[in-house]
């Protein structure tokens, strides 16, 4: 029985280290590439922002930026500007937040 616990217990922390990206914001048609900044300054084109993303800050920052660049790809987004990292509590993991863009020209 103590077998079956502990292996319910790795699954529980294997699927919450894994994370979901939280999204707020308009679909639109998925698109192949995306733009990835660190502030809104250093986009050249012109754009509007169609919402915005979070993702738990759990994994390399690589990983985060991957995951993040995938689902915008995913809800239509051209570029993504990367804001930063804000924590809910300090017990609690950082969440990097950051603009999904969509070109506008």
């Amino acid at each position: 029985m103590k077998k079956y616990h502990i292996l319910i217990i790795s699954l529980c922390f294997l699927l919450s280290s894994c994370g979901t990206v939280t999204y707020f914001g308009d679909r639109l048609t998925p698109t192949s590439t995306i733009d990835i900044y660190y502030s809104t300054h250093d986009v050249t084109k012109p754009y509007k922002v169609i919402g915005h993303l979070t993702y738990p800050n759990t994994i390399s920052q690589d990983a985060v930026k991957e995951k993040l660049a995938t689902y915008a790809k995913s809800i239509g987004a051209d570029a993504i500007v990367i804001s930063g990292t804000e924590s809910i509590r300090d017990d609690q993991s950082a969440f990097v937040n950051a603009d999904a863009l969509k070109y506008t020209n």
